[in-house]
């Protein structure tokens, strides 16, 4: 018999017990006594209530029905036994029926609900484990791929010095002695160099001329005094009658317009001729400088007068009327610009080729032909002097500038951009003793970091946006423009390993 499973919790099993049933036969039928072993098997608690039910009942039905006769007792007994047993096992493959089939169901939906609650396990982590490996797909890409581009161009920083050279010309024998006024004898051009290396002063080998030269000049005196006010002109008389017709000083001539001028000087107008004469006019004002434009003569007799006539070909001009007169200021401005033509005269003596530099070595003898207060319009000076000019070896200063200018850079930078074509020259001093030169030598050149020093140090941008890296190399003075090239485009964050950022550096 098959054994049902119940929830509950089972019990302990009860020992199978025997039942032996007699049957009495009475005397007056002839029956054999059987003997029934009933068997129980292992009972499941559910049919042990259903079994205590049936019997129960049974025993409530016994007890109404009561017992007539041993023998019915025994037969009755033995066949409601029976029946029982037979109701009872057909009752209990109904409810086992009955339990599979609800089990049955229940075991289905479960089941089905148990495959489904699996399904949704499994979908959710087959998706945390998509994006577990999209996320590190993305972190490996970001580290494979970003990276960061700074292109920098470094500002120069100007530095500028100068030095002051004694030149001195090798070829130049009259030099003063070493000793003092007792000894006699002259230094050589090697002597020279010799003294030159005791000097603290830069020496250079150059050349040297003293120029003797002289020139003179006229100037204009600015000096004016205010005399008043004229209109200054010509006309042209012109004669078409067949007699010569004089015109005496201050003759009127009228222009179309009733302006009024007069003739400066007499004049005798040939028959068919013309003659040129200056004007003026009574009441000089700037209205009265009239463009070209014909002119009557009022003083000739009327029929005359479309016979002879005056014409102007250029307008008149409205001045003022001064006197001029020399001035002290016009005077020290001669004595110093007939100085400079000096050294200009010098120059051309001096020859072509070199970067000569000019100085006077005496004040200049200046004569001039005028006084202060002279009235008079210009005035004419003379000067005479001599000058000296120095030459200085180009090549070599641009070597002293740029070893002088290497010596001042600090160490973590270095000279990007010198010219020696742009030095400037000053002659200070000339010692006309030792025929030696003083020269004062200016120089710049421009300064940027070596090409071994670190621009940026990359381990300070990593991990930084694109605002604050704008923020960073903006604080550095050293650089004059960059640009920030991110990979890829989208991402403006410096990668997070320092190998990634690459800086590049631009010295033009």
């Amino acid at each position: 018999m098959p054994r049902v499973k119940s929830s509950d919790t089972a019990p302990k099993k009860a020992p199978v017990r025997k039942k032996t049933l007699t049957k009495t036969i009475h005397p007056k039928k002839k029956t054999k006594s059987i003997l029934v072993d009933v068997i129980e098997d292992e009972a499941l608690p559910s049919e042990k209530k259903l079994a205590s039910d049936f019997l129960v009942e049974s025993e409530n039905k016994k007890k109404r029905k009561g017992m007539t006769s041993q023998a019915e007792k025994t037969t009755s007994e033995i066949s409601s036994n029976l029946d029982r047993q037979k109701e009872f096992f057909s009752s209990l493959a109904l409810k086992e029926k009955s339990t599979d089939n609800s089990n049955d169901g229940r075991g289905g939906k479960q089941d089905r609900e148990a495959g489904k609650r699996s399904l949704g396990l499994y979908r959710r982590l087959a998706i945390k484990f998509i994006i577990l490996v999209v996320a590190l797909a993305v972190i490996v890409a970001y580290f494979s791929f970003s990276k960061l581009t700074v292109a920098v161009n470094l500002k120069g920083e100007t530095i500028s010095d100068t030095l002051l050279l004694k030149i001195f010309d090798p070829n130049n024998t009259e030099v003063p002695t070493v000793d003092d006024a007792t000894d006699s004898i002259t230094k050589t051009a090697t002597a020279t160099v010799s003294m030159l290396q005791n000097d603290p002063r830069e020496p250079m080998a150059g050349n040297i001329k003293e120029i003797g030269t002289s020139v003179d000049k006229t100037y204009l005196a600015t000096g004016e005094t205010y005399l008043g006010e004229e209109v200054v002109g010509s006309v042209r008389i012109i004669n078409n009658y067949n007699k010569s017709q004089p015109l005496v000083a201050t003759t009127r001539l009228l222009s179309p317009d009733g302006k009024l001028f007069r003739i400066k000087n007499a004049v005798n107008v040939p028959a068919g001729g013309e003659v040129t004469v200056d004007i003026y006019t009574d009441k000089p004002a700037e209205n009265m400088a009239i463009s070209s434009t014909t002119f009557t003569i009022p003083g000739l007799w009327l029929g005359l007068q479309d016979k002879i006539y005056a014409k102007n070909d250029a307008p008149f001009t409205f001045t003022k009327k001064v006197q001029k007169y020399v001035t002290a200021n016009d005077l020290e401005m001669a004595v110093k610009d007939i100085g400079e033509n000096l050294i200009d005269n010098a120059k051309s003596k001096a020859g072509a080729g070199q970067n000569w530099l000019y100085l006077t070595l005496t004040s200049p003898v200046v004569n001039i032909d005028a006084k202060v207060g002279a009235k008079q319009e210009e005035f004419t000076a003379k000067a005479s002097g001599k000058i000296v000019a120095v030459a200085v070896d180009v090549s070599e200063m641009s070597k002293l500038a740029a070893a002088k200018l290497n010596l001042i850079i600090p160490d973590d930078k270095e000279l990007a951009n010198f010219k020696g074509d742009n030095i400037s020259y000053s002659l200070d001093n000339y010692d006309v003793a030792s025929k030696t030169a003083t020269v004062k030598a200016s120089f710049s050149g421009t300064m940027i970091l070596r090409s071994d020093a670190q621009v940026i140090n990359p381990q300070q941008l990593v991990g930084l946006t694109d605002e604050q890296i704008r923020t960073y190399l903006n604080s550095r003075p050293e650089l004059k423009e960059y640009t920030l090239k991110f990979s890829p485009a989208f991402m403006k964050k410096a990668p997070s390993l320092v190998d990634r950022i690459k800086i590049e550096v631009d010295k033009n």
